[in-house]
């Protein structure tokens, strides 16, 4: 597989991520005894949540390069299975996901088989396993994933996940989530890839249950998404 897709299918990974992890609002941390506790919480804080809207700032640590790699832009999501990433900076770049159907507008004119490998690609398994801590499902979380919980400190739960299928282990070794604050929001993500980079996110402004119209996951048109939701 060409490094084009493998880089387009970790990107398409971190969607699907953030959607997994943005989800988490609510109970008290006194219930995170354990991991199952834990994961307890985060199912319950789930059921509410029908939009996702946040901006991002994440930091790409590569092994060969002395200097991080920053970028930013905006995610938005939709229940059950919408997700638009859209990369503002450096370079614009967005990926609509609907469902197990993957689009990056950018790369419409891609030759056929290129664009076919993107959507081949390992990452399409894993979407249905990692979206399963957004809907509630941690039994098919667990199937794809190994999955730790642990309050980290007074409000925060930190949560590890790491790939069971060696396929999925190519692009992420693990991933971590930490949900903080009084409402224990997804605040910080790190994900460890199959080449040894290390990717931090940031997320800020996070926006629950707004009005976001269904154009925002048109791949057909590369204007339409979150950005005209900001306030």
């Amino acid at each position: 597989m060409s490094r084009l897709p493998r880089t387009r299918s970790r990107l398409a990974a971190v969607c699907v991520t953030l959607a997994a992890s943005l989800a988490g609002v609510a109970p008290a941390l006194a219930e995170c005894s354990s991991t199952e506790a834990c994961l307890r919480a985060i199912e319950a804080a789930q059921r509410e949540t029908r939009t996702i809207e946040a901006d991002f700032v994440q930091v790409k640590h590569l092994s060969l390069l002395d200097e991080p790699l920053t970028s930013s832009g905006r995610f938005v999501f939709k229940r059950p299975d919408r997700i638009r990433l859209q990369v503002d900076q450096p370079q614009p770049t967005t990926i609509v996901i609907n469902g197990k159907d993957v689009s990056i507008p950018s790369l419409m004119n891609l030759p056929a088989s290129e664009k076919q490998a993107i959507a081949m690609a390992p990452i399409a398994g894993m979407f249905t396993q990692l979206g399963a801590i957004f809907t509630g499902s941690t039994r098919t979380l667990q199937e794809g994933f190994e999955v730790a919980a642990r309050q980290a400190d007074a409000d925060t739960i930190e949560v590890k996940l790491k790939p069971r299928v060696a396929a999925w282990q190519r692009l992420f070794r693990s991933i971590e989530i930490h949900f903080g604050g009084p409402d224990l929001l997804a605040q910080q993500l790190r994900l460890e890839d199959g080449f040894g980079d290390q990717l931090d996110i940031t997320l800020r402004n996070v926006q629950r249950n707004r009005d976001v119209p269904d154009a925002s996951f048109d791949a057909s048109g590369s204007s339409a998404g979150g950005s005209e939701q900001r306030q």
